[in-house]
């Protein structure tokens, strides 16, 4: 994590002394020597964090320069929002601005101080260094220990009994079809998964089965591994290939001297107008592939590659026909035998004992299905007794122990494989799951968004930082690092978790960092030295009151009756908070003092009962992000518009009533001069309520990327189109009338947001506006109370009063979502073939004289969802399993879902 936190502090170094010049006074060549001396460590620091893993030396220095970078990073931030400029008129601003100049004296010294001792640490760091001559290297390969329990992992799962492996015959079989089976044209399969899931094993038993070896002429096994060399590769393969056929070949010292072109060329002599089959095990980058794809002739006999991968995205890097097989954990019932079979061995005969049941399954569950966690964990307590406090030693400290018990250690070894590949600005965002309990589903974007206040994410050229940040998420998903739960229409992560026992590792590893420290009921004890502090359950044992100098961040994922209310010393002492995340909280009024937290870049009170903003609020000058989602405030004061750092400043929630299948949509009152707010990205839901000058200062806001304006006239399209002709980078919007009988004119709209990819219209309209076809990028289309009575599918094919829709062929290639609700007229849909060749999700809702499923649904075979409201019992009848005529229809559908 020192890479990071170095970056993080130079980059604040090069702001200062570029724009900030005029403040720092004496301290600015103390500045520019501090940023040289910490460039000079950056040089080799990020060789130096990846040699830590295995040298405690090396980790003790690292962990000296991380702590001298924060402690940087803190003395930075307090001079420069304790000490910029009053500006204003008049004889007090005068004495202010005085009293703020000597103030400002007061600061440059004590900031020169500190700087000081900075740099004295930074020099002691140096020549510690020196002394233990540490170097920077070219290449960083892995520590022995690794590899060499990463090679008894791989002979292990090469050669396990077939006694010991379960829940392996279906993939097993899945593999075969698509070895034996197909084109004939070369083909690759790639089975992906975590590590510890038991990708090489499976693969080794459809390698070594009947069906393949009968069906191909020559097979090898490679195994690839991190550290590959090019020659290696194919060595060992031209020997595997040479054994299978037993033909004449060059002598074994003869291949072991020739150089890779020469072994390219004898590969490709040897295997062409052959049906081969190749297993590459353990690839950890699309390098290994590069290199040995041109030794693999395509002859068109059937021949067949074999990927073992924890990299998800390496299929898309590969030019030749693929299957991929992503390999799931193990179900419970399986895992279950899996385990007893391992912590039941000899007298027990596998069959768990009554009294160990409960606390065998809270085990079991933190393996997580995964093989080597089950046949490890339950290899250890094989050996232990068979008592309920033992065992639950065992489960409360599984982290720890996979660093301190010798039976363990290679299996958070073999986990934390994927970890140290990471790059050095991924392994912090990586660490930071930890932040979030166990069995928590992590919302994607408010992952992004802390990623974001903390300065995890790094500016790229022609993209958000926010895209930036979810290009990380994705490739942790790819890495099989993080387990993604639910994917939106597009194909974006909704939400996602970290596996249990890589939550432990992470956990353990992020305290050792000072990244994160988890406070909970078994783990009471406060590390001055931490960053980030998380408690989870109760706070009812935090020491309030007792003083945090260094914490940067705080969450809190409490029981509801852990707590009733804050004491006004609760947040005393967190002097440098940052990040203040009370979500679900059972608050009812807004904390007093978290407005004296000067340094908040974020504050989240989603979901809390909290119903009023303080005045006060306008002293969090440096706040980047306030969620208020889900809450009860319906005004914000004028003390808002201080924010000028707001980036994201959101609050809408919703409300069911019975007779509706939509939720009505509630938001805020925003006082005038919202349009100052210029660096907002994200603004909803704000109520108009007939301000049409709130809707024309929207028209500043040009940075905008999602809109929600609700209680919207008539007489505002004139105003609402100007306003959104100037965002050119809004790429989602929502916009309601203030009834479902009013109507707006968005006629007047002739330069829309090019970019806008969500569009919901919760209104009246006369006409269809001309501009919606225009949007290239639109995915995602609700109109909802539209009321039109032409045709609509012929130009935008989605809200409609008539009987009748068609939607012609390549109609509308790029939408995902489809949702048909209240439309009381409509007797028949049809899609003729080729439209909408990308729908994910259709719903229909509440159309009472629709008696059967849009003619056509069956050629929309990327529909992954059929949602049904409140239909008609023909409509149900005629899709019903089996049975009804229209089922041969939908059966290509994986999720049809009936809501009554």
């Amino acid at each position: 994590m020192a890479m990071i936190a170095v970056q993080i502090v130079l980059e604040k170094l090069a702001s200062l002394v570029t724009d900030e010049t005029y403040l720092l006074g004496g301290v600015h060549r103390e500045i520019s020597e501090l940023r040289d001396d910490l460039n000079s460590m950056k040089s080799f620091l990020q060789d130096a964090e990846a040699e830590s893993e295995s040298s405690q030396v090396v980790k003790t220095w690292v962990n000296q320069v991380r702590d001298v970078a924060c402690d940087t990073e803190d003395a930075l931030e307090e001079f420069m929002l304790r000490f910029h400029p009053h500006h204003g008129r008049g004889f007090i601003h005068s004495l202010r601005n005085c009293y703020h100049y000597v103030w400002q004296l007061k600061g440059r010294h004590r900031l020169a101080v500190q700087i000081q001792n900075i740099k004295g640490r930074i020099k002691a760091i140096s020549e510690r260094r020196d002394a233990f001559s540490f170097n920077k290297v070219d290449e960083v390969t892995a520590s022995s220990s690794d590899l060499s329990i990463w090679h008894v992992h791989k002979l292990g799962a090469l050669y396990i009994d077939d006694a010991d492996v379960v829940g392996i015959e279906k993939p097993k079989n899945q593999l075969i079809a698509w070895l034996v089976g197909g084109e004939q044209k070369l083909t690759a399969v790639s089975v992906v998964g975590m590590g510890g899931l038991g990708k090489t094993t499976l693969v080794k038993k459809a390698y070594d089965s009947q069906p393949i070896k009968g069906r191909f002429s020559c097979w090898a096994w490679v195994t690839v591994s991190k550290s590959f060399k090019v020659v290696d590769l194919l060595r060992v393969a031209l020997k595997g290939f040479l054994e299978a056929t037993k033909e004449a070949a060059p002598a074994p010292e003869e291949i072991d001297t020739m150089g890779d072109l020469l072994l390219v060329d004898a590969l490709r002599n040897h295997l062409q107008q052959k049906r081969y089959l190749i297993v590459l095990d353990d690839v950890w980058s699309v390098n290994a592939w590069e290199v040995v794809k041109y030794a693999l002739p395509d002859s068109n006999c059937g021949s067949r590659i074999i990927f073992t991968t924890r990299l998800g995205n390496i299929a898309a890097s590969i030019e030749a026909n693929i299957h991929v097989y992503h390999l799931q954990p193990l179900p419970e019932k399986e895992a279950w035998n899996l385990f007893c079979m391992k912590a039941f061995r000899g007298e027990h005969k596998g069959v768990c004992p009554e009294e160990l049941k409960e606390i065998s399954r809270c085990i079991l569950k933190k393996c997580g299905g995964l093989p080597l966690a089950i046949v490890t964990i339950g290899g250890l307590l094989s050996r232990k007794e068979k008592m309920v406090l033992e065992w639950k030693k065992v489960h409360d400290s599984l982290g720890e122990e996979m660093k301190s018990d010798q039976n363990l250690e290679s299996l958070g070894r073999i986990l934390l494989l994927s970890y140290n590949d990471l790059p050095y600005y991924l392994k912090s965002c990586y660490l930071y799951l930890s932040v979030f309990p166990e069995d928590y589903l992590i919302p994607r974007m408010k992952l992004v968004r802390l990623w974001l206040v903390e300065r995890f994410v790094q500016e790229k050229r022609g993209h958000t930082m926010e895209e930036v940040a979810e290009e990380y998420l994705n490739e942790l998903v790819h890495r099989s690092m993080i387990q993604a739960v639910e994917i939106d229409p597009f194909n974006r992560v909704r939400t996602c978790r970290v596996h249990d026992l890589m939550r432990e590792i992470i956990q353990s590893k992020s305290r050792e960092e000072s990244l994160m420290m988890v406070m909970n009921e078994r783990s009471m004890t406060v590390n001055e030295k931490i960053r980030r502090l998380s408690i989870h359950q109760s706070c009812e044992t935090f020491p309030s009151g007792k003083k945090y100098r260094g914490l940067w961040s705080l969450f809190l994922f409490t029981s509801g009756n852990s707590f009733t209310s804050f004491p006004r010393e609760f947040f005393h002492g967190f002097r440098l908070l940052r990040v203040l995340d009370l979500e679900l909280t059972p608050l009812s009024e807004f904390p007093s003092m978290v407005v004296e937290l000067i340094y908040l870049r974020y504050l989240s009170l989603r979901r809390t009962m909290v119903r009023e903003i303080p005045e006060s609020i306008g002293k969090l000058k440096g706040l980047e992000i306030l969620d208020l989602k889900g809450t009860l405030v319906s005004t914000l004061p004028v003390g808002i518009l201080k924010l000028k750092q707001l980036s994201q400043l959101q609050n809408y929630r919703f409300r069911f009533i019975s007779s509706l299948h939509f939720a009505n949509t509630f938001g805020m009152t925003v006082p005038k001069g919202i349009g100052g707010l210029t660096n907002l990205q994200k603004l909803g839901d704000i109520e108009v309520n007939q301000d049409t000058d709130i809707v024309r200062e929207l028209g500043s806001l040009t940075q905008l990327r999602r809109l929600g304006i609700l209680e919207l006239t008539r007489k505002d399209g004139i105003d609402l189109c100007s306003s959104l002709a100037r965002m050119s980078h809004l790429t989602s919007l929502y916009m309601f009338s203030i009834s479902n009988h009013e109507t707006l004119e968005l006629g007047s709209l002739l330069s829309p947001p090019q970019f806008l990819q969500r569009l919901y219209l919760k209104c009246g309209l006369a006409t269809l506006p001309e501009w919606i076809t225009s949007l290239c990028y639109l995915t995602k289309l609700v109109l909802q109370y539209s009321n039109l009575y032409n045709d609509p599918l012929r130009m935008l094919q989605i809200a409609y009063g008539g009987e009748e829709l068609c939607c012609e062929a390549r109609g509308y290639p790029r939408l995902k979502k489809l949702v048909l609700y209240l439309l009381n007229q409509l007797k028949c849909v049809k899609v003729e073939e080729g439209a909408m060749s990308v729908l994910r999700e259709l719903h229909i809702a509440s159309c009472r004289n629709l008696e059967m499923v849009p003619s056509g649904i069956e050629h929309l075979r990327n529909l992954q969802e059929l949602l049904i409201w409140d239909m008609p019992h023909t409509f149900l009848t005629r899709i019903e399993q089996n049975k009804g005529e229209d089922f041969c229809k939908v059966q290509h559908i994986p999720t049809i879902k009936h809501v009554y």
